[in-house]
């Protein structure tokens, strides 16, 4: 983060994480579960076998699973909201299991499961 940007994502955290606070949950527990059900654990690499393109399921290192995480929770905000009211909904509801991000990784998961056909094509 370059030219005042990391200052002011503190703030926006600061926040955020006093907002969750004064709604009765607490803070550190509600991240970690949200992160937790947000964060995939298969992605879907396209793989071209025989001239062919199939989308293959691979397993994600821890790092890129927290990293998947919080672009998917970045891509489900949509701009109508402001990003401290966003987070703080998003975040409680992901702890609950019920928000567009938790909707976003279980359809990666179907996705990975509906080509589970193909993860004998995967090499590492």
């Amino acid at each position: 983060m370059q030219d005042g940007k990391k200052f002011k994502v503190e703030i926006i955290l600061k926040k955020v994480l006093i907002r969750i606070s004064l709604q009765g949950y607490s803070p550190v527990n509600v991240l970690i579960l949200a992160t937790n059900n947000i964060k995939p654990l298969l992605e879907v690499r396209s793989v071209s076998i025989k001239g062919k393109t199939s989308q293959v399921p691979f397993p994600i290192l821890f790092s890129r699973q927290i990293t998947s995480s919080f672009r998917i929770l970045l891509n489900s905000f949509n701009g109508k909201k402001k990003i401290e009211d966003f987070l703080v909904e998003e975040w409680v509801n992901s702890s609950i299991g019920k928000s567009q991000s938790v909707k976003a990784t279980v359809s990666l998961h179907n996705l990975a499961s509906q080509n589970r056909l193909f993860a004998h094509f995967r090499w590492f």
